[in-house]
């Protein structure tokens, strides 16, 4: 996980040192008013902001967040001033990686398959 993600989880839930970056806790300050409108994430906000749970846990929430909305994850880093890696999740809740090799140019044709279910037929 980025640990700008886990500095922003922590300025989310109010406890970042006085000496952080100012762009990080405006960082927090939007996710603090981005999941206050979602009862799901607002309730890992409030969890973390009580201690009841590890910021590591909103920070899960955020990387969750970015992932499945680019203009989240734009504003994050326009705020952090950074840019900020985020694992991509499969349906299957499995972190996906993506790596592509070409040599001498690439192929005229390319398939990439997230997930490759093979089953014995036989």
């Amino acid at each position: 996980m980025d640990p700008v993600l886990v500095s922003i989880a922590t300025a989310a839930a109010g406890k970042l040192a006085e000496e952080a970056a100012r762009g990080i806790v405006a960082a927090g300050r939007f996710v603090k008013e981005r999941f206050g409108k979602d009862d799901e994430r607002e309730a890992v906000l409030m969890r973390a902001e009580t201690g009841r749970v590890p910021v590591e846990d909103l920070a899960a929430a955020i990387e969750e967040t970015a992932a499945a909305d680019p203009a989240f994850l734009a504003q994050l880093e326009s705020l952090a001033g950074r840019k900020i890696e985020v694992t991509q999740v499969n349906q299957a809740g499995q972190q996906v990686t993506f790596q592509n090799n070409f040599y001498n140019g690439a192929p005229s044709n390319v398939v990439q398959g997230e997930t490759i279910n093979i089953q014995n037929l036989g």
